[in-house]
């Protein structure tokens, strides 16, 4: 099974809000761009408005969004030292492997801040765009109703976007990202997890049977052993005859070229 975290309950908490602070910016910026447009300034401002934290009351506590994290390198120092130290492993997969259905999608994550906000730039138009579209008939006569139902709407799907804008100062981890989105069927499935701060919420994923066997394997290519005070080449060895023993026949196994002195 492969772990997907809920977004609001990452380990680092404020990586989400990190694109929604650019979100505003950009939304920010239309309205001095709009000012002239008392309707589209109204609009925006209701945005902002929406989309403003409150500490007791996430905006994406209740997010349908849940997160699986990897890293592109094999064999990096900084993921050795922040995330397995001393004695520890990294599973390298098949990213064709991971791709489950339309509602799991595997994306790069982005470091470069001119594109997060370009990107979020195009996102906020495309929120004003649509909401008057949308601003016709019966919905003419409380344009902030309407503001709000499309919004809870609209928000909902854009955060899945949330979680591949990342600050630049992280570009060293090389990130890639599982975003799925929780279905109805997969609630019963959701599990718990007590952190020093909060009650985090996580779901186990299948891996789709690309390989016609009885029993649901990971799609893992390679196996790594991190630095540690253990002894290499035994540890090699049981880590093989580990991998065999749960049906995963010929899969490499390398030590890292990683040194360090923990």
């Amino acid at each position: 099974m492969i772990y997907a975290t809920q977004v609001s309950c990452l380990n680092d908490t404020t990586e989400t809000k990190y694109a929604q602070d650019i979100y505003k910016k950009a939304v920010t910026e239309l309205i001095r761009e709009r000012e002239g447009d008392t309707e589209a300034v109204t609009f925006l401002n209701q945005v902002l408005e929406f989309v403003k934290e409150e500490p007791d009351s996430p905006t994406h506590g209740v997010s349908k969004f849940f997160v699986s994290c990897f890293s592109g390198d094999e064999d990096e120092l900084t993921q050795w030292d922040r995330y397995s130290k001393p004695n520890g492993y990294a599973i390298g997969f098949r990213a064709r492997g991971l791709v489950r259905e339309p509602t799991s999608q595997i994306y790069r994550v982005i470091y470069d801040p001119e594109k997060h906000m370009t990107g979020a730039k195009k996102i906020a138009v495309a929120t004003l765009d649509f909401y008057q579209e949308g601003l016709i008939g019966e919905r003419l006569e409380n344009p902030e109703e309407w503001g709000r139902l499309f919004f809870t709407a609209w928000d909902e799907w854009v955060y899945k976007l949330a979680p591949l804008a990342k600050d630049r100062k992280w570009r060293s981890e090389n990130e890639y990202r599982l975003v799925h989105e929780l279905k109805a069927s997969e609630y019963p499935n959701v599990r718990f997890n007590q952190k020093s701060k909060i009650l985090s919420r996580y779901l186990s994923l299948d891996t789709p049977a690309w390989v016609k066997r009885r029993a649901k394997l990971l799609p893992i290519a390679k196996v790594w052993i991190g630095p540690g005070h253990h002894p290499a080449f035994t540890t090699k060895i049981s880590v093989k005859l580990l991998l065999e023993q749960m049906g995963y026949w010929d899969v490499p196994v390398e030590v890292t070229n990683c040194t360090v002195d923990w």
